[in-house]
């Protein structure tokens, strides 16, 4: 187990009245626990906490009344209970296993087009010995081949948009690889989260896939370690999880972002380390049973 200290701050701006939700707060689930946590809005405006059953996706719905200028602070300490394992222990997992929770993440989706990629993805992974080499491969490929170039896209790039421009942030760095595992038949799904000494400070997106009864963490950036994050949310794609989404029109001013380890002796996985284990941030299903 691992504690971090999480923080943002965001100013927001409305020339009229408007209602939006923010997906900023750390999740509380049975493989991270909020120690504590503290959620302010400056000046004061009516706000509900909304948790997702199915997701654990913790949204704050918040109505702001009269136009103005509102400055946000979330604040937490999270501790989070992954698991790190060899990646030859997991066992192949067939589509005829897939339960209900896990069938949505092998479909198309808005910024993840993997109906679109077939044939790319089988010509370049299609002959890896098992999903984890498949991943790796996809992982080392769009290392290689994207460049990561801060405000190179925008809330409409998707995958096919980066595969042709080959640049991208973190969000199109998942966007593409979770398209490349779904043409790939493995199930994948958008992480983000908060992340240890990243740069530039941000929210990060990575994505997870769905590999012998768990989901196992990636972030084909670089940038962040597997085991050096705290989620907040969980989705299909980014579309799922936007830090935030207004009813209205609403702009943003400014935003900070920062995620501390509280342990002093903590250090992010090593190359090493990472070509030969990974990291789950959630709960294994027993041998045998299918997720539903």
């Amino acid at each position: 187990m691992m504690r971090f200290r999480v923080k943002c701050e965001l100013d927001y701006s409305a020339e009229a009245p408007v209602v939006f939700l923010l997906n900023v707060r750390a999740q509380d689930n049975g493989c991270q626990k909020v120690i504590e946590e503290n959620f302010s809005i400056s000046p004061k405006l009516p706000h509900t906490l909304l948790t997702c059953p199915v997701t654990k996706n913790r949204f704050e719905r918040i109505e702001a009344e009269v136009p103005g200028v509102f400055h946000i602070v979330y604040e937490a300490v999270v501790e989070t209970r992954l698991h790190k394992l060899p990646a030859s222990d997991l066992k192949e997992t067939s589509p005829a296993s897939f339960g209900l929770d896990v069938l949505p993440f092998i479909y198309p989706s808005r910024y993840s087009q993997s109906d679109r990629m077939g044939r790319l993805a089988a010509d370049h992974f299609g002959n890896e010995a098992c999903a984890v080499e498949t991943v790796q491969e996809i992982v080392g490929w769009i290392s290689r081949h994207i460049a990561y170039v801060s405000g190179s896209t925008d809330a409409n790039t998707s995958s096919v948009d980066t595969l042709v421009e080959r640049a991208g942030v973190c969000r199109d760095f998942a966007h593409l690889g979770i398209a490349f595992c779904r043409a790939m038949n493995i199930p994948a799904r958008y992480f983000t989260g908060y992340a240890f000494q990243l740069e530039p400070p941000d929210f990060h997106a990575c994505f997870e896939t769905w590999i012998g009864g768990r989901w196992i963490l990636w972030d084909a950036t670089g940038l962040a370690s597997p085991d050096g994050v705290v989620r907040i949310g969980t989705g299909r794609d980014a579309a799922d999880v936007s830090v935030c989404t207004a009813f209205g029109n609403l702009k943003v001013e400014r935003q900070s972002v920062d995620c501390q380890a509280l342990d002093p002796s903590y250090k992010k996985m090593t190359p090493e380390e990472l070509s030969t284990t990974v990291v789950c941030h959630d709960a294994a299903h027993p041998p045998g049973e299918r997720a539903a």
